[in-house]
């Protein structure tokens, strides 16, 4: 028999569940509202603009604060509102996936506080996971740039070596080359965009640099503030550039190889010697036995 106070709180909580869901709808109404009247462009409603901060006991601080503030720029998300977008949603993640665990326990045995185990296993696990998830995220992004990183250089080294200056390389990526460096592009688009706003090159190419967070950028960078300020030759320093990243590829591939040989040596023993011992031995094995039954009185 269901207990009426366990169907009364599993009922509130869905109710509290709905209101959220409507108070975000009901927000971003209001946002598109005020963009059409006050004609600014139309912004993505976080819950770092919503009136109601998240609680002291989800708000990160401290070492962790800053671990996923990095790992946020590194998975592409520069708006400075990004923490608490990511600490709301992880709570969110975490409080329908006790949600969805009430709801199995409720058809399963009746009550859905009985037992408790795994609905507050699957809400910890949800909200650590999502910083797992942040990793992931981070860690792909880095090796699509990175995959990118030599055609920006190519397409950087013919520019400049057919006379156009660097500012109007940076423009030409950014107009022209979404499909050769879609994701560069976008980021030098971000640098033209700074620059446009009057911000200083030399911040420009530090806030470039920070946003790629790929092996290389920050070298990159220098390169172009020493070419700005100092009147060092572009191309042949981009040329060796060239040149010293393409080792690095080779030297990281030459890693990923020995990975690769490392992984498959364990799995040929975990997988494939057990089947190979079966095969060679199971004859011999199953022909003592049989000698075995059959001299047995």
């Amino acid at each position: 028999m269901v207990s009426p106070v366990a169907i009364g709180l599993f009922g509130l909580s869905l109710a509290g569940l709905a209101a959220a869901v409507a108070g975000v709808r009901l927000l971003r109404a209001d946002a598109h509202l005020h963009q059409r009247i006050h004609g600014h462009a139309v912004q993505r409603v976080s819950p770092a603009a919503l009136p109601y901060r998240l609680p002291r006991l989800f708000a990160m601080r401290g070492r962790e604060r800053e671990e996923v503030e990095q790992r946020l720029r590194k998975a592409g998300f520069f708006d400075p509102s990004a923490i608490e977008v990511f600490a709301w949603l992880r709570v969110t993640a975490a409080a329908v996936a006790a949600l969805v665990s009430m709801v199995a326990c409720l058809a399963i045995t009746g009550n859905p506080f009985k037992p408790l185990l795994p609905t507050f296993a699957s809400a910890g696990l949800t909200y650590i996971g999502a910083k797992y998830a942040l990793r992931m995220r981070a860690a792909g992004r880095e090796r699509v740039l990175t995959a990118e990183f030599p055609f920006l250089l190519d397409l950087m080294l013919m520019m400049l070596e057919s006379g156009v200056s660097l500012d109007q390389c940076f423009r030409a990526i950014a107009r022209e080359e979404h499909v050769a460096v879609p994701h560069h592009a976008r980021l030098v688009g971000m640098l033209v965009e700074d620059l446009d706003r009057g911000q200083d090159y030399q911040l420009a190419f530090d806030r470039w640099a920070g946003r790629v967070g790929v092996i290389g950028s920050r070298e990159l960078a220098t390169v172009f503030r020493q070419s700005l300020f100092h009147g060092m030759e572009l191309v042949p320093a981009l040329r060796e550039f060239v040149r010293e990243f393409s080792q690095r590829r080779v030297a990281r591939a030459r890693e990923a190889i020995g990975a690769i040989t490392v992984r498959m040596v364990i799995l040929m023993l975990v997988f494939f010697m057990p089947a190979l011992f079966i095969v060679l031995a199971g004859p011999p094995v199953a022909a003592i036995f049989d000698t075995l039954r059959s001299t047995a009185p």
